[in-house]
């Protein structure tokens, strides 16, 4: 009996050790990739959560803020009231890291911040919402073949209204530019940044008025990433229902 005791002790502990380094441990872009394909980001949340900046490389600060970027919007959309707390985590790591990245890539990811305190913010439309379009076009015409500055310039025309220089049919051009870029590289296939772009150009078409093409590119999305709850759960089947 005493025995078993021992026994259910060491499990318990053991389980909660392996809890403890796998929190601990640097999550891969593969299992982050996972995440975001769930929709849930719970992996991003215990990556951002237990990364300790200061004892970071350069890389991996500049991997790190690139997860920040993508988990901000993400908070913002849910109505989570720490999405604040972590825009302004993010703005200060790219402050502290500006000097490691290339002006294009500042100018994308300072876009984005812009964008994004408007989204939590709707009275800085015309201080933080301004700054990011022109960030926007600053960032592709320091670097026209930067993916992410083509993304977000793309996210820029395809939100904004056309009073303030939206333009849908522009936005599809840097997307789909932007994904070619993307393809040719083979860097990016477990980035979030990579299937949240096609999705980009699914839902572009979709508000061009063309619903079988955003349907056919959703089913594209689909055979490259089988698990991507969204599209295959909510996006895809909410297009069947209007192609019909």
């Amino acid at each position: 009996m005493r025995n078993k005791h021992l026994l259910v002790r060491f499990c318990c502990v053991a389980t909660i050790l392996f809890g403890l380094s796998t929190a601990l441990r640097a999550q891969t872009d593969e299992e982050l990739y996972l995440s975001y394909m769930d929709g849930q980001l719970t992996l991003w949340k215990t990556y951002l959560d237990t990364t300790n900046w200061t004892h970071l490389t350069h890389a991996e600060r500049l991997r790190l803020i690139n997860y920040e970027y993508g988990y901000v919007p993400f908070l913002a959309d849910r109505n989570d009231p720490s999405a604040q707390q972590y825009l302004n985590r993010y703005m200060r790591h790219l402050a502290e890291e500006q000097s490691q990245l290339t002006p294009s890539l500042y100018a994308s990811y300072m876009c984005a911040a812009h964008a994004y305190a408007y989204l939590l913010d709707k009275k800085k439309l015309f201080s933080s919402g301004l700054q990011s379009f022109r960030l926007a076009k600053q960032a592709v015409d320091l670097d026209s073949e930067n993916p992410i500055a083509l993304l977000l310039k793309g996210n820029v025309y395809f939100y904004a209204p056309r009073a303030f220089g939206g333009n849908k049919e522009e936005a599809m051009l840097l997307f789909e530019k932007a994904e070619r870029i993307m393809q040719q590289q083979g860097i990016w296939h477990y980035l979030w940044n990579y299937p949240a772009l096609q999705l980009c150009i699914a839902q572009c078409y979709d508000k061009l008025g063309n619903t079988e093409k955003a349907y056919q590119k959703c089913q594209a999305i689909l055979r490259e990433h089988p698990d991507f709850d969204y599209v295959k759960r909510v996006y895809l089947p909410e297009l069947n229902k209007r192609r019909k």
